[in-house]
């Protein structure tokens, strides 16, 4: 008897915890279009970290891809690795995309081509280019004469 009340306590401990985290609402992210510099930097310093050495990485056969894509359509969405050039181009278009964007709002930028070929694990990505300077608007006519 003791046992089972011991048990029964731990299952509703359980699953009353588990309700309460249901209830809490995730913390929505904030569109792309939405981001400070500072989150385009850190988003891109992440990513610029995974995509290092890519080249250099062992890649799976194309069996191995073969099977993989079987299973995705037999299975449902399991795709992710069935294309790995496909995934690090597109990766790579969205840094672009990101590196663009970090230049339209005047903030310092990537040298992704240097950051990509860096193999030290340690060093961590830093825009280095300077945002474009803003042209002074010229004076209709100057008020001195």
């Amino acid at each position: 008897m003791r046992s089972f009340v011991l048990f029964l306590l731990i299952v509703l401990a359980l699953a009353s915890s588990s309700a309460a985290d249901a209830k809490k609402k995730p913390k929505a992210d904030t569109p792309e279009d939405k981001l400070s510099c500072k989150q385009i930097t850190g988003r891109m310093q992440v990513q610029i970290m995974e995509l290092r050495g890519f080249s250099s990485r062992q890649q799976s056969s194309a069996l191995s891809r073969g099977i993989q894509s079987g299973f995705a359509a037999t299975f449902g969405n399991l795709s992710h690795g069935v294309d790995p050039q496909g995934d690090y181009a597109a990766e790579i278009k969205k840094l672009h995309v990101f590196n663009q964007r970090l230049v339209e709002k005047g903030c310092k930028s990537y040298d992704l081509d240097a950051e990509l070929n860096k193999k030290e694990i340690d060093d961590i990505p830093a825009p280095t280019i300077l945002p474009p300077k803003k042209k002074k608007p010229a004076a209709a006519h100057n008020p001195a004469q």
